[in-house]
């Protein structure tokens, strides 16, 4: 007698990671280098390609589609931006009907006029994020992240 075997897909679990640290430019600062969503893959070399679809009244980005480098090929998804420039955070997140699920916050505090506390979390959800989270990301998507927008302010100011 046969058995029959079924298969189900691979289970996908959110992996959020948070982190923070001191950058040597102020908070309204880092807050308009970060807001620039199209401008991501100058400074944060896992993403290929950035393209604003649509814009908040106020200029900044509302809708950006993203296209990120695998290893074997390409992953694309839209992140939904809003804006907090009173506090000077930054929150995105994909669309609900997305199969790719990403979430996070940016968020700038002052400590002088010269320097910030940059507080950055981030979620993702997808099916294949522990290869990525294992592979590409030592396991601490938001510090990969953080370690590259440091390095690009240096190079700017």
């Amino acid at each position: 007698m046969a058995t029959a075997i079924a298969f189900a897909p691979p289970q996908t679990f959110p992996h959020a990671s948070e982190v923070s640290t001191t950058l040597s430019v102020s908070a309204g600062a880092a807050f308009e280098i970060f807001a620039d969503a199209g401008e991501i893959p100058r400074w944060l070399p896992l993403i290929q390609k950035a393209r604003v679809l649509s814009r908040h009244t106020d200029g900044r980005a509302n809708q950006v589609g993203f296209t990120r480098k695998l290893e074997r090929g390409s992953l694309g998804y839209t992140l939904e931006y809003s804006y907090d420039p009173s506090t000077y955070t930054i929150s995105w997140t994909t669309p609900r009907d997305s199969s790719v699920v990403c979430s996070g916050e940016a968020r700038f505090v002052t400590l002088s006029n010269r320097a910030c506390l940059m507080m950055y979390r981030l979620t993702i959800e997808l099916p294949i994020v522990d290869d990525l989270i294992a592979a590409e990301l030592d396991g601490h998507p938001a510090s990969l992240v953080v370690s590259e927008f440091r390095e690009h302010l240096r190079r700017l100011c």
